[in-house]
């Protein structure tokens, strides 16, 4: 997409970001904008040292380089919140956010099915399940219990899928709220 984009087909592992931000601007992913805003203000601090810090001062160069003239373009890096540098890079720290929950549809080596109700409307088994679930337990459910039920319907129904719940331990036993 990027080379389609673009009409590169050599862009290095080293600038995805610059290039999915020069793309994408305003509408580019805020991990995007994050780490556009933090290499931004490194280069306006000069931040640089070492051997790495050359290397770093080279690809300041580069950027400076590039975004000569484009503050306006710049705009949506500038004005994305970030609290802290390691939220820019690659990875997290935690596996899953300490007030979030997600409840997957399958696991990562599955596939998430789509069922079709009695009266022709099509959803996903996931959804589905869920809607069913809420009915018989009058919408009261935690979210361990929600997905563990979700579980055992799908497989009765003849899916493969497991759902997953991704949560802190303290939200496993909350209700879940849809």
């Amino acid at each position: 997409m990027l080379k389609e984009k673009t009409g590169k087909d050599d862009i290095e592992v080293g600038s995805i970001r610059m290039t999915l931000f020069n793309v994408f601007g305003e509408d580019a992913s805020p991990k995007i904008k994050k780490f556009m805003k933090v290499m931004l203000e490194k280069l306006q601090q000069g931040q640089h040292g070492g051997v790495v810090g050359l290397v770093g001062a080279l690809a300041q160069e580069l950027i400076r380089a590039k975004l000569q003239g484009k503050q306006e373009e710049l705009k949506p890096a500038m004005e994305q919140e970030v609290h802290g540098v390691e939220e820019v890079y690659a990875g997290t720290t935690a596996r899953a956010p300490h007030n979030g929950v997600l409840i997957s549809g399958c696991q990562t080596d599955q596939t998430s099915a789509d069922a079709t109700t009695a009266k022709g409307l099509s959803y996903g088994a996931l959804s589905n399940a869920i809607q069913s679930i809420l009915a018989d337990k009058d919408g009261k459910v935690s979210n361990k219990e929600l997905v563990l039920r979700a579980r055992q319907l799908l497989s009765k129904q003849g899916y493969k899928q497991q759902p997953g719940l991704y949560c802190s331990d303290r939200h496993t036993e909350v209700a879940f709220i849809c």
